[in-house]
């Protein structure tokens, strides 16, 4: 686990589009928009996770085969 990340601006900009992804789900969850919105904003809020975990766990250089800077 890389615990320096997090203090970095991408590993803070990465926690910060998390948590606005996370505040869209759950307004569009509450006031009963169409399942499509909340489906997105909740697809949003899983990938944006997963790629926040795959920089704390360093799965980045693991993973050769993708080019990281356009994901």
């Amino acid at each position: 686990v890389d615990r320096a990340f997090p203090r970095t601006p991408r590993g803070a900009l990465k926690i910060s589009r998390t948590l606005v992804a996370l505040a869209a789900f759950i307004c569009f969850a509450a006031s009963g928009a169409h399942g499509a919105y909340t489906a997105l904003a909740g697809m949003e809020t899983v990938i944006t996770l997963l790629f926040l975990l795959l920089y704390l766990l360093r799965l980045d250089t693991r993973m050769r085969f993708l080019f990281w800077p356009l994901a």
